[in-house]
């Protein structure tokens, strides 16, 4: 369901685009936008607002894309004659807007790359410059990269907060939150979203405050929180017919019915979504249209009203093909297959869904919902009913093929039989091994245990010794400022024993087999040292790792990494932000340490930090780690192991 108008809308706020462009007497209605440029010549950077301006709120306000494309490139064409470095940025922006809402994010997200490259190569102001990391976070969402999109709008935020720019950028709140919510984090995504609602509400900017509540509305509808996001719809609703934008006023009525779908209310649903299906019509967008339509026939399949929920469905699945939108005619063709199967015309259910997977791609698994399957198997049985009749009466079996079946049965019994003895002998050399495999390990722990007392205390110990003994002589001679520091160091290295000790029985005791409790132990670690540097310190753990296991051997080589890399980040990087994270990418554990210090040149490696010692310890344990790093730059370091 969400699927249908999370691709349409997921952030609108992009047509917010701050100008960052004082104008100086330009019209702000698109009517007297006309008039000015019809009236004006092309030779000065006011023209090169105005045009901008006009090509924003075609966008914005009427979704004619080709028109308010045609105007944004005269746009750059003349500021690049002019040299207008701040209107190239602008004109970039606008059409990486232009293609985001017109549905295409490639060319969206080209275009905003550009546009912050333009931003730094022509030196412009911090503020303008956060805001184009914004706006490229939205570009990387929308090709479904949410943590390059969370990336850089955290860096969009330090930047702000580096520069104290005030107000701060609301959008940039959004951006966090959307890529949170793409994460499956809309709990934390909702603080970010009702930070940016704040900002909009000082503003006054109906627009942005119906954007904003309208994601935290679909945070609540992930939480299966209907009735709490059916509430910020209704908000959200009431500020879009505000700020005049049919456009949001017809999503916001689309998530509405969905929501109100899923409580049940289902007269008030399809009251909803008709309305943004006039919205949409009169906006001329065939592809809104389209997730009206179905999301229209799906109510009206909920009410048992199925010839209307045939027809609407149908109409969205001709405006799907018309679109070529493989996507949605694959969603369409199975929602019609599922319908058919409630009618029970199994015929029909079974060519929709022979349709529906003949179009998907060949590298993709068939998933059928297992109502259609036995829709499919229905119609197959009614197909060979006749047949099946015919054969039962010509199956009078004979006295010979009896007799067949006896001999197979006995054979069947005497097979099972010896299964049976070569089962209970295979489970009994299992259980022989699975006790060998244990004594191995226990032994490989008391190896392990043995090496690093020999190693990490040992040696410690002999240190002590020799020491002592040392002091002994100067005592006697009369040293003692010398025999002081000597003291001092057996007092460091009697404490990095009990360090290492600890050390060793934390990685060995079961209880502690959890990234949690990694987690936990290395923010322990980091966070007065941290704090003694005077670094700001955010640790993040993703919620799904937390009861996650976690083998003896990988968590002792994780903690060990992390507190090289954090050793080295407190001593060298001289940064004044830091960040650890422990996030899940796919089947694996992605850990990231960054901060924004002065770096190192990576051709030029140093063996003060680790870098070789860490990257062995991830490959014994399976995993991989990168660094990131240029003079100036900061520092970011990537581990990549699998979860056990």
């Amino acid at each position: 369901m969400k699927s249908l108008y999370g691709l349409l809308l997921t952030t609108l706020y992009l047509t917010l685009l701050r100008s960052d462009i004082v104008i100086a007497q330009i019209p702000k209605s698109l009517d007297s936008l006309e008039v000015y440029v019809q009236t004006h010549a092309p030779t000065d950077t006011n023209y090169v607002n105005a045009l901008l301006r006009m090509g924003n709120l075609t966008t914005k306000t009427r979704a004619n894309y080709d028109r308010a494309d045609s105007l944004l490139r005269v746009a750059e064409k003349l500021a690049i004659k002019l040299n207008f470095g701040r209107g190239i940025y602008q004109a970039n922006t606008f059409l990486g807007a232009n293609y985001y809402l017109s549905s295409r994010p490639q060319q969206t997200l080209e275009y905003l790359q550009k546009a912050l490259a333009i931003a730094g190569a022509n030196k412009l102001p911090p503020r303008l410059l956060a805001n184009a990391m914004t706006n490229l976070g939205t570009a990387y969402r929308n090709v479904n990269q949410p943590e390059k999109a969370l990336e850089i709008s955290l860096r969009s935020l330090r930047m702000q907060e580096q520069y104290n720019i005030l107000p701060r950028n609301e959008d940039t709140y959004i951006g966090v939150g959307l890529a949170l919510k793409n994460t499956r984090r809309s709990r934390e995504a909702i603080s970010y979203f009702q930070q940016a609602l704040v900002l909009n509400r000082n503003l006054n900017a109906p627009y942005g405050m119906a954007i904003v509540e309208q994601n935290i509305g679909r945070c609540y509808d992930d939480l299966n929180q209907y009735d709490k996001a059916l509430a910020y719809y209704r908000i959200a609703l009431k500020h879009a017919k505000e700020s005049e934008s049919e456009l949001l006023q017809a999503d916001i009525l689309v998530n509405t019915g969905l929501v109100l779908r899923e409580l049940k209310r289902f007269e008030e649903a399809k009251h909803s979504i008709e309305q943004a299906l006039v919205l949409n019509k009169k906006q001329e967008s065939k592809g809104a249209m389209a997730t009206d339509y179905f999301n229209l026939g799906q109510v009206y399949e909920d009410l048992k009203d199925y010839k209307l929920a045939e027809l609407n469905m149908k109409k969205a699945l001709a405006l799907a093909n018309e679109l070529e939108d493989a996507t949605k005619i694959a969603i369409y063709t199975q929602g019609l297959a599922n319908l058919y199967g409630g009618m029970k015309d199994f015929q029909q259910a079974y060519v929709f869904q022979l349709e529906r997977n003949q179009r998907m791609d060949s590298t993709t698994t068939v998933r059928t919902s297992a109502e259609v399957q036995r829709m499919v198997a229905k119609y197959e049985t009614e197909k060979k009913e006749a047949q099946i009749k015919l054969l039962q009466q010509q199956a009078k079996l004979n006295q010979q093929e009896s007799e067949r079946v006896r001999f197979r049965t006995n054979v069947l019994i005497a097979g099972s039989v010896l299964l049976l003895l070569l089962g209970a002998s295979v489970s009994a050399w299992l259980l022989n091994r699975s006790k060998f495999q244990r004594l191995e390990e226990a032994q490989r722990l008391r190896k392990q245990i043995a090496h690093d007392l020999h190693d990490e205390v040992g040696s410690t110990l002999s240190s002590i010794s020799m020491l002592s003994g040392h002091t002994d002589r100067l005592l006697s001679q009369n040293r003692p400022e010398t025999a002081q520091k000597m003291v001092q160091k057996i007092y460091t290295d009697a404490r990095q024993i009990l360090e290492s000790i600890d050390e060793i029985i934390w990685t060995i005791n079961p209880g502690n087999d959890s990234l949690q409790r990694i987690a936990m132990r290395l923010q322990e670690y980091a966070q007065p040292l941290m704090e003694s540097k005077d670094i700001r310190f955010l640790f993040v753990t993703d919620p799904t790792l937390e009861a996650a296991p976690i083998s003896m051997e990988v968590r002792r080589s994780l903690y060990l990494i992390g507190k090289e890399a954090i050793n080295n980040l407190i001593k060298y990087s001289e940064a004044t932000e830091a960040t650890v994270r422990f996030e899940r990418k796919d089947s694996k554990l992605q850990v990231v340490i960054e901060d924004n210090g002065r770096g190192f040149d990576m051709a030029q490696p140093s063996e003060r930090t680790g870098q070789t010692s860490m990257k062995q310890r991830a490959e014994a344990m399976g995993g991989s780690l990168e660094v990131q790093s240029s003079p100036g730059m900061g520092t970011r370091l990537q581990l990549l192991t699998e979860l056990t």
